[in-house]
């Protein structure tokens, strides 16, 4: 900046940006209060609603085994 401008240096203030983002931060709030609505719930009937998923089928105790037996060997390998 030239010294003989008259004006003065413009420091960086650390303090009017963080309340300049306060002011902003706050000015979002109020703005999202004030057009708040209850949310709209919509019921489906039961005759247009997607058929619900089936439960898993428990495995038997040397199913889990085996399986637990695979997937720690092919920790072991590498893979």
């Amino acid at each position: 900046m030239d010294p003989k401008s008259g004006k003065p240096l413009r420091l960086f203030n650390p303090f009017s940006i963080w309340l300049k983002s306060g002011e902003a931060l706050l000015d979002a709030a109020q703005a999202a209060v004030a057009q708040s609505k209850a949310p709209e719930v919509a019921v489906i009937p039961a005759a247009d609603a997607p058929p619900r998923k089936a439960a898993p089928t428990k495995m038997s105790k040397s199913a889990r085994k085996a399986r637990k037996n695979a997937s720690s060997r092919v920790k072991r390998r590498g893979r």
